[in-house]
């Protein structure tokens, strides 16, 4: 059974891929309704396939290139891919990997990798290279068969459409022109024209072409969805789509997660940084009820706490393209975190950590009936193959510490306290989450009505490409 804190804790967790899932699943809706109301069915059912596809490829598409790859590359290489390579980054912690391994044969595979480091980066890097490529050459193949799916869908209703209009056109003609042969002969010279009329203009420019002057404007990203943009309306649309998407997902939600954790801080005086398992964990409660907790926070390695600078757009991206290396003296104190966090299982700061899954342990399956493999055991070990980010660890040292520190000046009883604690982290992340969906699936795809609706181009440009193409074949 899934508990409460454990969805709050997924729903509030930066590196999950179910907000982004959520997030992007609100914004398929949104983009689908939309373009109902210009393009009806046949735009919608294009968007939904391509925003559903997109979805699946981009949620799934490199998590599993990149299981095939371990399973074929790394398995014929002898090479463990559970192994972060960031742990070579650092020899001492790289050895201790090796040391504090939950198993001999994992122990064993550490060791292979360091007789050549070079060819296991070598190969992570090419893996990700790769499924990188597989999960793009995925959705190129999604977005022709989606288009040719579309257009021949398309070019079978328009057909059928011209069909019955003919039809409709000579009845009215054939209609016309008998009750003129019922006429004086005066209008003989009229009705000889009306047998001449040719149907490429007049009346059957105007049924079979009721939207003429539409403009879409072009814009100019170099991606591969704009790549394959069929028309200038889909190309605009992706514009804004994808510009907007990228805002949205990624800047404004973490925007709105600082501003509440500032909020949560500053105002109400109690810190929401923890992971909500943690902060729903009753056990964790209680060490602050007793007082428990400050033989863990005194007892965790000194650090020295840095206020972080403020950053421009300019020098966020070259960190994180190039991030600052750390000095000789940083490593070492790394270093030996890494042998304090193995040496003190008992430690209420590194179960907080483990309960956040920022120290993972290592889980093996149990085998069933006939060889199938059945739920998976927490060994309680510490899975060495894993990266743990020794800072991190010292932010939910100090997150814990501010915590208990607010706890004694509020002069609150621990249900209180406690209960104040997680209602403003389930509201945040609620907000947060609420918001996101909101702009992603409300204002953007209001946006991008908008600009179809006071630029008049509502109709679907595909259906309109292929209904021209259609009668300038007819003649």
């Amino acid at each position: 059974m899934v508990s409460i804190a454990k969805i709050y804790s997924v729903l509030g967790n930066p590196k999950s891929l179910v907000p982004l899932g959520v997030k992007d699943g609100a914004n398929c809706l949104g983009l689908t309704t939309a373009s109902y109301v210009t393009g009806k069915k046949e735009e919608a059912q294009d968007r939904f396939i391509d925003e559903v596809g997109t979805e699946a490829i981009w949620l799934g598409g490199i998590p599993i290139s990149k299981k095939i790859i371990d399973k074929t590359v790394f398995k014929l290489a002898k090479y463990d891919p559970k192994y972060d390579i960031r742990n070579l980054e650092n020899k001492d912690i790289f050895e201790k990997t090796k040391k504090y391994a939950p198993t001999k044969e994992i122990a064993d595979n550490i060791a292979k990798i360091g007789k050549n480091p070079k060819n296991f980066r070598a190969l992570n890097f090419a893996k990700v290279a790769t499924a990188t490529v597989l999960a793009l050459a995925s959705y190129d193949i999604l977005t022709d068969m989606k288009q040719k799916y579309t257009e021949k869908k398309l070019e079978n209703k328009i057909k059928e459409e011209m069909r019955r209009k003919e039809k409709m056109v000579q009845a009215m003609n054939q209609k016309f022109v008998n009750k003129k042969n019922n006429q004086n002969t005066v209008f003989s010279s009229l009705k000889q024209h009306n047998n001449n009329l040719s149907f490429k203009g007049g009346l059957s420019d105007f049924i079979l072409d009721p939207v003429k002057n539409m403009y879409v404007l072009d814009g100019g990203i170099t991606t591969q969805r704009l790549a394959k943009s069929r028309d200038p309306q889909e190309f605009a649309g992706y514009v804004i789509k994808e510009g907007g998407f990228l805002f949205f997902m990624y800047y404004l939600g973490q925007k709105i997660q600082d501003d509440m954790n500032h909020r949560a801080d500053t105002k109400h005086h109690k810190s929401i940084e923890l992971d909500s398992r943690v902060l729903e964990d009753d056990k964790f409660k209680q060490l602050f009820k007793t007082g428990e907790i400050e033989n863990s926070l005194n007892a965790f390695p000194e650090y020295t706490v840095e206020v972080p600078k403020k950053k421009g757009i300019i020098q966020s991206v070259k960190d994180f393209f190039n991030p600052p290396k750390k000095s000789a003296e940083q490593m070492v104190k790394d270093a030996q975190l890494y042998e304090y966090i193995h040496n003190n299982p008992d430690n209420a700061v590194i179960k907080a950590a483990k309960k956040s899954d920022i120290i993972e342990t290592y889980k093996v399956r149990e085998k069933g009936i006939l060889g199938f493999f059945k739920k998976k055991i927490d060994t309680g070990k510490i899975d060495t193959r894993k990266y743990i980010d020794m800072d991190v660890m010292r932010e939910t040292h100090n997150n814990i510490k501010k915590l208990y520190n607010q706890f004694k000046a509020s002069g609150e009883d621990i249900d209180t306290f406690f209960n104040g604690v997680r209602k403003l982290k389930r509201n945040s992340i609620r907000t947060n989450m609420a918001s996101s969906m909101i702009a992603l699936g409300v204002v953007l795809p209001g946006m991008m009505l908008a600009k179809r609706i006071i630029s008049g181009d509502t109709e679907f440009a595909t259906k309109k490409r292929i209904r021209e193409r259609l009668e300038n074949e007819k003649g």
